[in-house]
């Protein structure tokens, strides 16, 4: 059973250089499938150079690099087609992001653990946050029962991000999973644009799906830069509440929910993005008109 690291990144070079070499003392990461656009000549010779210095380390990486911009959800699954040309169906994929930084093997254990046990189709991790974000902050709930038994009631995903290990519906984007699930044809949505929201959760909802379970394991977990500046999921925060309520409509139309959960869902992000003052509500406005 091999291990590799599936990294999608966006003219963030420098960045995803330090989350390869946080790697560099693994002896349970196999290797990496990198996805890297670049917006000029000059910021793809620097993932080469990124790349190479955790192959001289040994370590196998796999990349598909170009210039220009795929976006995040079609770099994704890149990423899945990759893997199914290249991996067996006991290797393990893990979705990482690029300003992710691994916190050593005792971190991935948990979830490997898990993945031996059929049943389970994806093991959802931590991600602990080495600053807060000043744009569009994660949000949890991490009180016991609480966030699992909102998600059930309003159909809006909250997560708990502490507690565990437990049986979930949906889980956070540090995921884990054998190529045999990517191989049953599941993949990441590209009708959800723009910055991304609830791309994830669409995937996971696929898994569930076919059957297998979703588990939360707080023992599988990354350290997070939340870095601002760059990447696909840029931070300008108007931008992000139109990608939010946008894309959270579609999930919502695409699987069917009552009207009453999609009722609750529209007064929850309202009522974030009232929180998050006058740039937020512009985007939701925006989306509005659009009819999004």
């Amino acid at each position: 059973m091999a291990v590799f690291v599936g990294i999608p990144s966006y003219n963030r070079a420098r960045v995803l250089g330090l989350s390869l070499r946080s790697f560099l003392g693994s002896k349970l990461v196999s290797g990496f499938i990198v996805v890297a656009d670049s917006a000029s000549a000059s910021e793809a010779e620097l993932y080469v150079k990124a790349i190479k210095e955790v192959e001289d380390a040994g370590f196998e990486v796999i990349h598909d690099m170009r210039i220009g911009r795929r976006g995040s959800v079609r770099a994704r699954n890149r990423i899945f087609e990759i893997a199914r040309e290249n991996l067996v169906l006991d290797d393990v994929i893990i979705q990482y992001e690029d300003d992710y930084l691994y916190p050593g093997d005792k971190s991935l254990e948990g979830a490997l653990q898990w993945l031996r046990n059929e049943s389970v189709g994806i093991v959802g991790g931590r991600r602990i946050n080495l600053r807060k974000r000043r744009i569009d902050p994660d949000f949890a709930l991490n009180v016991p029962y609480l966030a699992d038994m909102l998600t059930r009631v309003t159909g809006f995903i909250v997560l708990n991000m502490e507690h565990g290990p437990r049986e979930v519906e949906y889980t956070t984007h540090l995921i884990a999973m054998k190529l045999r699930i990517v191989n049953l044809g599941i993949k990441y949505d590209e009708s959800y644009g723009g910055t991304g929201y609830r791309e994830e959760s669409d995937l996971q909802r696929q898994v569930r799906k076919f059957g297998y379970r979703i588990v939360f394991e707080p023992r599988f977990y990354v350290y997070h830069l939340a870095v601002e500046e760059g990447g696909d999921r840029y931070s300008d925060l108007e931008d992000r509440m139109y990608w939010k309520w946008r894309n959270h409509t579609y999930f919502m139309n695409k699987w069917q929910y009552p009207i009453t959960k999609k009722i609750l869902g529209y007064t929850i992000l309202t009522t974030y993005a009232l929180l998050n003052g006058p740039a937020a509500i512009r985007g939701i406005v925006k989306a509005v008109r659009n009819k999004t």
